[in-house]
């Protein structure tokens, strides 16, 4: 069986990336770096130095090494140079979310992603939250009927995550809260409602004034979605609470509540409501917040049989517009149409 020969870039996010590549029976986890390798303590040097991988001093060794997978899980300001460099050299590539600041840079990336014809992913990870799957499938299934109304927040306090040297909150940079980590939000209810029409959003800088943050640090945006859907995404980068991506998915025949934290979902289903006596019913799930395992398996099998991977290169930028006219609606005060990626 042919064992992919895969590299990671980003130690920080890239630790649980290279841990399912070094024990997939698909790959062998053979290259990794990081800028910052020898000043961030915060690395798991211990994995990284036992796990039979060689740790690279410079970039371009990732991209001269021949590799037939390299993933892409350093801040999102380097993810354009990163991607185009690794397509460039010939490899598959796995890029972690957002895909990129804008959608203008996401373009970059699909022109090399066209250009050299190689198989790229988006790490939505949300999508593969066991709570989030579950919820999908009864969606489909249509045990709540057809969504009329659904929303989705991302709360988690930066304030305690400002990231190694603090990039995510340098002014130089201007990492934008509501698209760096809303993206999860956006990208659920992209994947349960389809792509957003119109978004008109609100922001403001309160939580985090305190901390000299550069950007808003709270949203929320009303969406407008195809087949008369409506929606909602709250984003906090510094919710004073512990983190939370609660779901809630309104349909004409019962009601969904999902997290990916939680160890069961909830669901109301109207027909149902002589036996649970209009209360909500617990399904038991997993807790897996950050399931990059199954994401792995995915794009490995993908690759192996020669099929498309769902979260492409179109769909990581089509998130990015989504998050993108929101900025722009909370900036100008108006409603703005999301952009069709194609």
């Amino acid at each position: 069986m042919k064992k992919y020969r895969v590299g990671v870039i980003g130690l920080h996010m890239g630790l649980p990336w290279a841990k399912a590549a070094a024990s997939h029976p698909l790959s062998k986890l053979t290259l990794v770096y990081d800028k910052f390798y020898d000043q961030n303590e915060t690395l798991d040097k211990t994995f990284f130095e036992s796990s039979g991988c060689k740790i690279v001093r410079e970039e371009d060794e990732i991209y001269q090494a021949g590799l037939d997978v390299v993933i892409v899980a350093s801040p999102d300001h380097f993810h354009v140079e990163q991607s185009i460099k690794a397509l460039g050299a010939g490899s598959h590539v796995i890029c972690e979310k957002p895909l990129a600041p804008t959608v203008a840079e996401c373009r970059k990336i699909i022109s090399a992603a066209q250009e050299t014809g190689k198989m790229f992913m988006t790490g939505q990870v949300c999508r593969y939250a066991p709570g989030f799957v579950l919820a999908k499938k009864l969606v489909e299934a249509g045990r709540v009927g057809d969504i009329a109304f659904i929303e989705s927040e991302y709360a988690h306090d930066y304030a305690k995550a400002p990231g190694f040297n603090n990039w995510r909150k340098d002014p130089a940079i201007r990492r934008e809260g509501f698209l760096g980590g809303g993206c999860h939000a956006m990208d659920l209810l992209r994947w349960f409602a389809g792509n957003p029409i119109e978004v008109t959003a609100y922001m403001n800088r309160k939580l985090l004034a305190s901390d000299n943050w550069p950007t808003d640090d709270t949203g929320i945006a009303i969406c407008k979605f195809p087949d008369n859907v409506i929606g909602k995404v709250f984003v906090s980068i510094g919710s004073k609470r512990p983190y939370t991506m609660r779901t809630a998915i309104y349909g004409t025949a019962g009601t969904i509540i999902c997290d990916n934290t939680g160890s069961a979902i909830q669901i109301f289903e109207e027909a149902l409501i002589q036996q649970t006596g209009n209360q909500f019913s617990s399904i038991p799930v997993s807790v897996n917040n950050h399931n990059v395992a199954a994401e792995l398996n995915e794009f490995l099998y993908c690759l192996r049989e020669n099929r498309p991977v769902p979260t492409d290169v179109y769909e990581g930028t089509r998130t990015v517009a989504f998050g993108e006219a929101a900025l722009e609606s909370a900036r100008t005060g108006r409603p703005i149409p999301v952009q069709d990626i194609r």
